[in-house]
């Protein structure tokens, strides 16, 4: 047994309970707007990103397509995104915000920033930039030891 072992299984247990945690809280904090964490992560998505695929969007998050194609027909169905023509490939379209899907997007956004400026932090701002900084590196390694991401 490796020397990182505990430790890391301990960290993963830790990202494993938050993962769940912001989950829930997402859910909370959006729930009057109709967003669920699974429709806010593929609205983050493209608002961060741009247009994307239901392919590409299944790949980022490792499920199938078809996960997150239930999920962008709930976004269809309420306006939020629509379909675009894709350079790439003629029959798998591009899946991009609407106005009102962005500006659905900047009031989640604007939401939890409240959110978080009304709870604080146990850590430093400096303290919170090495542990995405350090979350980075672990994710960036598992990518490269398992390409399936």
């Amino acid at each position: 047994m490796s020397q990182f072992n505990g430790p890391y299984q301990q960290l993963f247990e830790e990202i494993r309970r938050l993962h769940n945690r912001l989950r829930w809280l997402g859910d909370q904090v959006h729930e009057d707007m109709g967003q669920t964490s699974a429709k806010r992560s593929l609205l983050l998505s493209l608002f961060r990103e741009g247009p994307c695929t239901v392919p590409e969007l299944a790949k980022e998050r490792l499920v199938s397509r078809q996960i997150i194609q239930t999920q962008i027909n709930l976004l269809l169905d309420e306006g939020l995104v629509t379909p675009r023509s894709n350079p790439r490939h003629k029959r798998s379209k591009q899946m991009a915000l609407t106005r009102k899907g962005r500006e659905l997007v900047e009031r989640m956004l604007a939401r939890e920033a409240a959110l978080l400026e009304d709870i604080g932090s146990p850590l430093s701002p400096a303290e919170v930039t090495e542990s995405a900084h350090s979350l980075s590196l672990i994710r960036e390694h598992l990518e490269q030891g398992f390409r399936g991401g």
